[in-house]
């Protein structure tokens, strides 16, 4: 229990499938989180789950080295989401899946992702992890909602408890603000995680979204007249195992924003300087001449709601 807030949510429940058939599984909606002012189900969690349908069809031999993907629609969050997972490639060194989400009878979201036998290789560099203030010194994202409460006018106060109150299972510590694209915040589940190193990655695919592309409005103060800020794909690199249970630090920058799209890369950091996963990400941002319209945030739009017949019936969810 978060102190004079909701139950703390389990990482674990944000990323839970059942299995409906071969290479067919299903999310349960209650545990399906669209942010406040968000267009759609959390795009973190739809990465996550569909790495999560696809690490199921393949030996524990191969480890997920790299996946791509692309937001089509936004996820409703009234509804359970489909995943439907295809074998593009199972070799002995390689084994090469495609996820597909689905809602209404039609795509989200679409992932493919590489998985890898691990190799011994004498070959072996990084960059070096940036400097950051201990995450023990630094307030969570709570603290800072309830110290905003303190310091603005009344008639935010209401948005912000929205955003206290919203369930998310990820505990996330910026580092002190910047100006520039540029961007460090520590990251770890609230709750204990499974030893699976294979679920450790796809909870890193979960936090990998947040924050990211806002990095490309850092230096723009335009908050206050944008329409949009859309997630258009999203890549991701795996170098190591890590606990995604224990502090990481996401490094996050963006080197272009031009032509109505911005660039964001990231680097997620051991607590012990090496590199684990390094993401890429680029956005839509529209800008909107009528500065009274609210900022919408999320991917793609989020389709009418229509029974499909013969769509499986909500059941009982399991990992």
């Amino acid at each position: 229990m978060e102190p004079n807030g909701p139950p703390t949510p389990r990482t674990e429940d944000s990323l839970l499938l059942e299995e409906l058939d071969k290479n067919l599984f299903r999310c349960d909606p209650a545990h399906l989180w669209r942010p406040v002012g968000a267009r759609g189900v959390f795009g973190g969690q739809i990465i996550g789950l569909s790495l999560v349908a696809a690490t199921n069809t393949v030996p524990r031999t191969h480890k997920v080295h790299s996946l791509h993907s692309y937001f089509l629609l936004g996820g409703d969050n009234s509804r359970a989401i489909l995943f439907r997972v295809e074998a593009m490639r199972d070799s002995r060194s390689f084994v090469t899946r495609q996820v597909t989400a689905q809602q209404n009878g039609r795509p989200i979201f679409v992932l493919i992702c590489s998985f890898m036998r691990p190799e011994d290789t004498p070959l072996e560099h990084q960059y070096t992890m940036p400097v950051a203030p201990a995450p023990e010194s630094l307030p969570s994202r709570e603290q800072m909602m309830e110290s905003w409460i303190q310091q603005t006018p009344k008639k935010y106060h209401e948005s912000i408890r929205e955003r206290l109150e919203e369930p998310i299972p990820i505990d996330m510590r910026p580092c002190e603000p910047l100006k520039e694209p540029r961007q460090l915040v520590w990251m770890k589940s609230k709750t204990g995680l499974p030893a699976d190193p294979a679920f450790h990655m796809c909870v890193a695919a979960y936090c990998s979204d947040h924050h990211l592309l806002w990095t490309t409005l850092r230096p723009h103060a335009v908050t206050g007249v944008l329409g949009m800020l859309v997630s258009l794909d999203h890549s991701m690199w795996y170098h190591s195992d890590f606990r995604a249970d224990e502090w990481l630090l996401y490094e996050m920058e963006s080197p272009r924003v031009s032509a109505g799209r911005g660039m964001a890369l990231g680097r997620l950091w051991t607590r012990d300087g090496k590199l684990a996963v390094t993401i890429a990400q680029e956005g839509l941002i529209r800008a909107n001449l009528n500065p009274e319209k609210p900022l919408t945030v999320g991917f793609g739009r989020v389709p009418p709601r229509k029974e499909q017949e013969g769509e499986p019936k909500p059941g009982k969810s399991k990992l």
